[in-house]
């Protein structure tokens, strides 16, 4: 991606929010990265701008303080193809660089990618009429509406730019950029737009082929056209992202094909979905809807699926999908947690990408943890030491070694219970599992078996060394 840019384009996190929005007006872009020394903490853009000032903030805040939009990174190597997709599935005009220690680069926008793509707009005999039905309904202002109200429209809707229509005409246009000029400038909120906005204003009708509202768009360094109906009247807006969402109609078409409910559905989902490009040297996540991102962090767009998943368990499950196409309830551990893993491939045939994969992680330590330990006392349960006794006993048998079991009983338990009632006992035997736990060498594992007694397992030791494991345990209790 050779045309990042990083000139005015980020402040340090300390910085006040005065000096962000002037560095916006420098450099045009719309966005300003926030950085702690040299690593990307946040964005700030025209739209955060806006609400900034509808909400009336002080302007010499810090800026890291008002950081609401996720960064969503790209490393430098990345193909514009890549970053398109990037762009496309999170909904995003801005893409932040880094290298791979994840150091600020830059940042490069749709407006630096539709320069680069114009050419492939030729493949595409597409006029406005195939994408009106797709376009939003039309919000407009009229030329004595206010700052402030144009501000609430922006806000409410969360659009970037209100046409000023007179007779159904649009006379004039404001956009986020405006906005942040005016921000800069401290205008007065109740001030009429019709001083402030842009005319005359750049239209297209229904028959103007897209090529030449990307042709216009580049030329005048804009980022929407109006679009007029038969009768010369504002109809709506086209945008850089309803123009970018038709340079890979086959993409747009899998989507649409993979996914039967939006996004918005995907994020209630209580699972965590990630979705993956698989580009034959490596798989890099480009989406993940809320509840994965709530676990692993934003940080994990753009990173390979091994930098958080264990590497091996990984290439397993990698290896399975382009195998078989699917793979279903795959199990494995990640620090203190296990997750349940399924997910399908599917095959595209691009030179770019080899595949998308669809991956689906649900967190189910707490069910592991039901099913194999003992509530009270945070120890194995029965039923688990049993299954480990069990396999225990066959690799001993392979292996041609022996290993230690004893059995503890706590002595007069029931006059504990007796006499202080069961949540003195429960506590008892809650300090007798911590005394046992913190005695036992690194590889012995002990369970609660039964009411008040406990089982014992010490792999690869001889009668006289079990003992001594069993009689260091029973002197730590006893003190």
């Amino acid at each position: 991606m050779d045309m990042v840019k990083a000139d005015n384009l980020f402040v340090q996190a300390d910085s006040p929010l005065r000096m962000l929005i002037q560095l916006m007006q420098k450099n045009g872009k719309g966005v300003v990265a926030i950085l702690k020394g040299t690593e990307p903490v946040g964005i700030l853009t025209e739209r955060d701008v806006v609400g900034i000032l509808y909400n009336q903030i002080n302007l010499d805040e810090r800026a890291d303080r008002w950081t609401k939009t996720p960064v969503i990174a790209a490393r430098g190597d990345r193909t514009i193809g890549h970053a398109l997709s990037l762009m496309i599935q999170n909904t995003i005009k801005w893409l932040v660089v880094v290298d791979e220690a994840n150091r600020f680069l830059g940042v490069v926008t749709q407006q630096d990618l539709m320069n680069q793509l114009e050419e492939d707009f030729y493949r595409y005999f597409l006029r406005v009429r195939h994408l009106i039905d797709k376009l939003r309904e039309l919000v407009s202002g009229s030329r004595t509406d206010t700052i402030s109200t144009i501000l609430k429209k922006m806000v409410l809707h969360k659009i970037s730019a209100i046409p000023i229509v007179e007779n159904g005409v649009a006379v004039g246009i404001i956009t986020e950029k405006d906005i942040v000029k005016l921000a800069g400038r401290e205008v007065s909120l109740v001030d009429p737009v019709s001083l402030y906005m842009s005319s005359p204003v750049i239209t297209a009708d229904l028959d103007t082929p897209l090529i030449n509202i990307v042709k216009e768009i580049n030329i005048r360094g804009i980022q929407r056209v109006v679009i007029t109906d038969l009768s010369g009247c504002a109809a709506g807006v086209i945008t850089n992202n309803d123009l970018m969402r038709n340079v890979e109609l086959d993409y747009t078409e899998f989507l649409e094909r993979k996914f039967k409910y939006t996004k918005e559905v995907l994020n209630l989902l209580p699972e965590m979905l990630i979705e993956v490009i698989d580009t034959g040297a490596n798989q890099l996540v480009v989406w993940a809807n809320e509840k994965a991102l709530g676990r692993f962090g934003s940080e994990i767009i753009d990173k390979e699926v091994a930098e958080f998943i264990p590497g091996e368990t990984w290439q397993k499950i990698f290896t399975a999908l382009t195998q078989d196409g699917k793979i279903e309830d795959v199990r494995f551990k990640k620090d203190n947690s296990i997750f349940e893993f399924s997910g399908f491939y599917l095959q595209l045939d691009k030179t770019e990408q080899k595949g998308r994969m669809q991956l689906i992680l649900r967190d189910i330590t707490e069910e592991v943890m039901l099913s194999t330990t003992d509530t009270l006392t945070s120890m194995y349960n029965r039923r688990y030491m049993n299954e480990f006794l069990s396999k225990e006993v066959e690799r001993c048998k392979r292996r041609e070694v022996s290993f230690g079991i004893a059995l503890a009983d706590v002595d007069d338990f029931k006059s504990v219970n007796d006499t202080y009632g069961h949540a003195a006992g429960d506590l008892v035997l809650q300090k007798i599992a911590g005394y046992m736990m913190e005695n036992l060498r690194k590889y012995d594992i002990v369970g609660r078996y039964g009411g008040e007694e406990f089982l014992l397992i010490m792999p690869e030791v001889d009668k006289n060394n079990s003992l001594l494991v069993a009689d260091r345990v029973r002197e730590a209790v006893s003190a």
